[in-house]
């Protein structure tokens, strides 16, 4: 048949590939996020619950 394929991806690949997407898009806003805190945790910024003290452990 002209304009078929055998090519397809089945519903599984489709939902495993937009898990991962989301994980690496939260893993990625959770660096950021980590990144910031340390760099405002490194000016002398001070947290009443000690999220400075969890940014210590910070290799970055």
């Amino acid at each position: 048949m002209v304009g078929y394929s055998d090519n397809r991806v089945g519903p599984n690949v489709v939902r495993l590939k937009k898990v991962l997407t989301v994980v690496a898009v939260v893993a990625a806003c959770m660096v950021f996020y980590l990144l910031a805190l340390n760099s405002y945790c490194d000016q002398g910024g001070n947290f009443t619950q000690g999220v400075c003290a969890i940014t210590s452990f910070i290799p970055f």
